[in-house]
This record gives C-alpha cells, structure tokens and sequence, in this order.
C-alpha cells in the first residue's frame, strides 16, 4: 500500500533504485495489501470502467469530440477518482468533470494523457530487453517523442526495427544524436567532389563512428574507400577533423559497420 497525496492506493513495486532519475518521486510503501484490500481494489477497478462509460457518454452528451477515455484510477477508500483521456487538442471537459461530480459525488479529475505518457504508464520492456525508457526514465519524458526526422538524421530508415511499442520512433535513437548532429557539421555532404592523395573522389556515406566518410574512387563498388576527416581536411577545405588526440581506429572493420562499402545513394 502507497500513500499519495489523494489517499492510499494499491501498487505494484515497478523499480528499484537506479542511476538515473526517475521520472516520478518514488511512493512511501505504508504495508503489505492485504487480501481485503485486494477484494476493494477490484471493486474499484469496476467501479473506474463504469466512471469511464459514464464520461463518454456525458462527452457525447455536450457533444465533445476527439477526445477518448482511456481508464481510471480510484484510490482504496473510493473517495478520488482519476479520469485519464487523450486528445489531440485542448478539449473544454469542464461539464464532464461537473458531471461526474454530481452523479458520484466524488472528487474527480481527468488528466490528460499523450502516447508517450501512456506508454510509460503501461511499462514493459522493449526489444532490447530493458525496460522502456519513458518508464523509468525522466528524461525521456521531458524531451518528449522522438520524431522520424530525428532518425533520418542519422541515416536510419524508419521501419519496425526502430519503432517502440508506443508506436513511434524509439527514445534511445535521441541519446546518439548530439553525436551524429555534430559530425555532420564537420563532414562533407554527401555526393561531395573531394581529392585524396591527389586523387579525385565523391563522399557516398558516413561513418560516424569512425569520424570518416565513404569516398568513391572509380565507377565500381570496389573502388569505394573509407576516409578519416582527419585524412580528408588535409587537401579539402571546410572539413573539420577531429581532435588529433581521439582519432579512432579505421585499420579493421567491426560489427557495426558493413565489410563492404554501401552502396551509393
């Protein structure tokens, strides 16, 4: 059992602590639930469905539209409930609420929701088998959705690989992105006419985490060659290297990159 500021309500422990904040204040546990407060807190699972009925028809009633209801939380005395909807806009849901109010006679508030909200308050784990980062994650929270441009950026074609179980672009595709923004400000674009060793090139693709470039000699997929900007500044201009202390290693190739070069865009 957790105290909250609107009475006692029957949890679930969903973390233990961890490094990073979490997105919510952790909850005093006063006890253990008992069985009786398990048996009232089916009761007020039952009671949140009807409550929830009863909103979309008073929604229906003053004629409220894109707006849905998507649960309710009732504390263990069933003195506070809480009504959750989605909306894509503002929605004046004051004469839901009044309502409410006056059929139960109960303090009710409905908050609104967004996907991302909604997703962490389900919880689970996503496909890399931790749980989702919205869940246990303030930040992910604050930063909001990450949209699809965000993954373009980094040269990721949005399919269901990247896609979280809220339906959009996954939260961990923001924690690369500084890096990616940077090294793009710093390489050249791509289709770029560059020389090396007095050879003339063109940029196909990046690696960002080798900080080079991908530059076609020749008219064959052969002739594609991995290039450090360290490397490339030396006879091209407006390319910034990296700091000469961090160059990384580009002698073999890793599992994230491919063994052989891409093919050109």
């Amino acid at each position: 059992m957790v105290d909250t500021e609107v009475g006692l309500y029957v949890g679930r422990v969903a973390l233990t602590p961890r490094r990073r904040e979490a997105y919510m204040q952790p909850l005093d546990i006063i006890r253990l639930a008992s069985d009786e407060d398990r048996w009232r807190e089916d009761g007020n699972r039952d009671f949140g469905r009807e409550v929830r009925l009863e909103a979309e028809k008073l929604a229906r009633d003053h004629r409220v539209k894109d707006v849905r209801f998507i649960g309710c939380d009732v504390s263990l005395d069933g003195s506070y409930v809480e009504v959750k909807y989605e909306s894509e806009k503002d929605s004046d849901l004051r004469r839901v609420t009044g309502g409410l109010k006056r059929k139960y006679d109960l303090n009710v508030r409905l908050t609104r929701f967004n996907f991302l909200e909604r997703a962490a308050d389900t919880g689970g784990c996503d496909s890399c088998g931790l749980p989702l980062c919205c869940a246990v994650w303030s930040g992910a929270r604050k930063m909001g959705p990450v949209n699809v441009r965000l993954a373009r950026q980094q040269g990721v074609t949005p399919n269901e690989k990247i896609m979280g179980s809220c339906g959009e672009v996954k939260c961990c595709m923001r924690y690369e992105h500084d890096a990616y923004k940077e090294f793009k400000e710093r390489a050249p674009f791509k289709n770029t006419d560059v020389k090396v060793d007095g050879r003339d090139g063109k940029v196909v693709d990046y690696s960002m985490v080798k900080d080079s470039v991908f530059v076609k000699f020749g008219p064959k997929r052969s002739d594609t060659e991995l290039i450090t900007l360290n490397a490339l500044a030396l006879e091209n201009e407006n390319i910034v290297p990296a700091d000469i202390n961090d160059e990384p290693e580009t002698d073999e190739p890793t599992a994230e990159e491919p063994e052989t070069p891409p093919d050109e865009n």
